[in-house]
């Protein structure tokens, strides 16, 4: 149970809780990423369980209520139902059972509280950007494919955790540990790169980082989930991204810390202050028609200072121009996709628009790159140029 002393473990509540119930008749009839979003049981097609599965699940979690429990509980709601853990068992199949039962359990908790983890390494990754891989050393049920990955060191942006991070299959007790980079010089700890490294097999089942997915989902690539269950997940994630998005009383307090420093580049602003800002989150009917696959906006200290300080006299926003800016990145009247961008290496290129006093276009570009969200990188330019023929309006 819940103590003073051991705080409520928030994310990994929300992970478990925010899952939207799929009966199916085998685990894996989901996809990698699609378990983020949707909790299922295997066998549960017809046994009519799952809503109470789930929901004893998250009472569990919410109470830390122990795994011996929790079973007890289970198996009364299954001797009630007539289910009992699988397709062909009985009530008498009290090994099958106890041990379908505990799969049930320790998958989700596992895979609940590995993306609360990995969202709390994320928030400190600024001082902690070192990622260490650990594997279960002593003791039974050791795999060779994790224990070689055992102590394998790469920064917290390597594409490596996008498939490694833990869990990485049934019963799986890897973990991850973080160091700052002058810990892990003193602890004389190598940090690779992934790419192009040969990496060991995992249960492919498991090849997918939940706390990512849940981050970050790509919502495209989910081809084995009901279409109205992939509509669910979409509003339940843009429903948390608007309510952590900040408003615009804080991008102005951001504003004003930024209006007094004068970076010379970007990239040197970027080494220091690696935080980006949920600035917007976009509405279903705006996200289908950029075609793109998440709803976040992004912004970075740098580009707030640029669209406040760093802009030529006819171009300068005034006070008067703050709030109808932040309604922009909220709710733009018009939006235009630069078809031929100076740099189409960045990714695609947009430009949200509104009509302001005096008869002005107000402009904020942003950029999209595969796999990541929108990004700011001009905020508030004044001016209409969208008539060129290298501009297509899709809102």
């Amino acid at each position: 149970m819940e103590t003073d002393r051991i705080p409520r473990p928030e994310e990994a509540i929300r992970f478990l809780e925010k899952k939207i119930n799929v009966p199916t008749e085998r685990w894996d009839d989901l996809k990698w990423g699609e378990h983020a979003h949707a909790f299922t049981v295997a066998h549960s097609v017809e046994a009519n369980i799952l809503d109470d599965i789930h929901g004893r699940l998250n009472k569990a979690i919410a109470s830390g209520e122990s795994y011996d429990t929790w079973k007890k509980g289970m198996l009364g709601a299954m001797e009630q139902a007539g289910w009992y853990g699988g397709s062909g068992h009985t009530k008498d199949d009290k090994k099958y059972i106890s041990w379908r039962l505990r799969v049930i359990y320790d998958t989700n908790m596992r895979t609940a509280y590995a993306a609360a983890q990995y969202r709390k390494q994320l928030q400190e990754a600024a001082g902690r950007p070192v990622w260490l891989y650990k594997s279960k050393v002593y003791g039974d049920n050791r795999r060779q494919e994790h224990l070689a990955l055992h102590n394998k060191a790469f920064r917290y942006d390597d594409s490596f955790w996008d498939t490694y991070y833990p869990p990485n299959g049934w019963g799986c007790q890897c973990y991850v540990t973080t160091k700052s980079e002058s810990g892990a010089e003193r602890e004389g700890i190598t940090v690779e790169d992934s790419s192009g490294m040969e990496l060991p097999d995992i249960d492919p089942t498991w090849q997918y980082n939940p706390g990512r997915e849940a981050l970050a989902p790509n919502f495209n690539k989910y081809k084995n989930l009901p279409q109205s269950a992939i509509t669910l997940a979409r509003e339940k994630y843009r429903a948390d991204m608007e309510a952590v998005k900040i408003t615009s009383g804080e991008l102005k307090v951001l504003r004003n810390e930024m209006i007094g420093q004068k970076p010379k580049r970007e990239s040197e602003y970027a080494e220091n202050n690696p935080i980006l800002y949920l600035a917007g989150n976009l509405d279903e009917a705006r996200q289908k028609a950029m075609n793109i696959n998440d709803s976040k906006i992004m912004i970075n200290g740098y580009r707030i200072f640029h669209g406040f300080s760093d802009k030529n006299a006819g171009q300068k926003l005034s006070e008067e121009h703050f709030e109808e800016l932040y309604d922009l990145i909220q709710n733009p009247d018009e939006i235009y996709e630069n078809l031929r961008p100076n740099q189409p290496q960045f990714g695609r290129e947009f430009h949200f628009a509104k009509k302001i006093k005096g008869g002005k276009i107000l402009n904020v570009v942003l950029r999209k790159l595969e796999r990541f969200a929108l990004q700011i990188i001009t905020f508030g330019r004044i001016g209409d140029d969208h008539g060129n023929k290298n501009y297509k309006k899709i809102w």
